[in-house]
């Protein structure tokens, strides 16, 4: 046990180490999720909300649902998914008594019945942080490039702003109201909105001037959690008294010498009768003849890293998605790439294959995965 010394000690020690790990917490910089209007971080959208604000708009942010208002403009930033439907219907409910909702999200598929697609072209850039030079009426506008993918257009769509590789903002009419769409968030926050042509995208993309009031919804980040941190629940000195309390606890316990658990007996050495070699070799031989199937596992890997790295869909046969990296591959001459495509349509529809044309045909699979990597 501990003497009469030692717990004075050691509460003396407790007590210092409360008190550092208290100054040491509160002097920390305040941690702001992304995209809220009262947050003056790189992430945050507190210029643009600054600016409307100063410049008479009638402007605020809301952290519950739409009201059954008319002529407002109602702005989401990176919203999730809905999983209620009820959520989605009641805001399609409010662009239907005719307002506009402006939704700016990386990929909105599956969300307001919007769909994308992947850009294709052949000089669209896959790196990321990059500008692309779209067009808006005629006027060219260069603009930080972050998402891959482009919405899909309807006969009814109006695009507002668009690119090489397709549209990047579009308007569709919802009853009386409108939905618009927009791809790149990041020209919203503090850090990118001055930079290229990112302030004439917005306002030529954005009809402020046209709405009697400006809201800025951040009820999906109250809804999911992104305003209050867990550890923002209780105050600091709580978290700090539990961690130092479970750290003497610890001690306590180590010092006593407790065990815990059932005591188990050494199990004693025994030899391995079987013979596993021989085992092995017959698992080896039954799978051995599944070569069909292993060519087709590296077939659908090699669509899945060429989609990645170049952007070209699942639905392209073989001899269109080699075509298109001819370019691309300095290693493998035009003609060797027909060949190979013309191979993998024919051992595709094969129903077996020998081992001597596996081989032969995964070695050609990791020579191009290994060109795209």
């Amino acid at each position: 046990m501990f003497d009469k010394k030692t717990w004075i000690i050691g509460v003396i020690f407790l007590f210092l180490l409360i008190v550092v790990s208290i100054f040491s917490t509160s002097n920390t910089s305040e941690q702001y999720p992304p995209y809220l209007v009262e947050s003056p971080s790189p992430t945050g959208l507190k210029a643009i909300y600054t600016y409307l604000e100063q410049g008479d708009y009638d402007v605020s942010s809301e952290e519950t649902l739409p009201a059954t208002t008319e002529e407002t403009l109602r702005i989401l930033v990176n919203p999730p998914v809905f999983s209620d439907n009820n959520i989605e219907n009641h805001y399609l409910d409010y662009v239907r008594e005719g307002n506009t909702v402006v939704l700016a999200k990386e990929n909105p598929d599956g969300l307001f019945n919007l769909q994308t697609e992947y850009a294709v072209t052949e000089s669209f850039n896959t790196e990321p942080q990059t500008t692309t030079e779209a067009d808006y009426q005629g006027e060219p506008l260069e603009v930080l490039q972050n998402s891959f993918l482009r919405l899909t257009v309807n006969d009814d769509d109006i695009v507002l702003l668009e690119d090489n590789a397709g549209a990047l903002a579009i308007e569709r009419k919802v009853g009386e109201g409108s939905l618009i769409v927009l791809l790149e968030p990041a020209w919203l926050t503090n850090e990118h909105i001055t930079e290229h042509d990112h302030t004439a995208a917005i306002f030529n993309l954005i009809p402020f001037e046209e709405s009697k009031t400006v809201i800025f919804d951040e009820y999906s980040l109250a809804t999911s959690g992104g305003l209050v941190s867990y550890f923002e629940l209780f105050p600091g000195w709580a978290y700090v008294l539990l961690v130092q309390g479970l750290i003497i606890t610890i001690f306590i316990l180590w010092n006593q010498g407790k065990r815990f658990g059932p005591i188990y007996p050494v199990r004693e050495e025994t030899v391995r009768l079987s013979n596993e070699r021989v085992r092995a070799l017959a698992i080896w031989q039954s799978k051995g003849k599944n070569y069909q199937a292993s060519l087709q596992y590296q077939l659908e890997y090699l669509k899945e890293v060429i989609r990645e790295r170049y952007g070209i869909p699942y639905h392209h046969s073989w001899k269109e998605r080699l075509t298109r990296m001819e370019e691309k591959i300095d290693s493998i001459s035009a003609k060797e790439l027909d060949y190979i495509a013309q191979g993998i349509e024919t051992i595709s529809s094969r129903k077996s294959l020998n081992k001597h044309e596996y081989l032969s045909w995964s070695a050609k699979i990791d020579k191009i995965r290994e060109e795209v990597e």
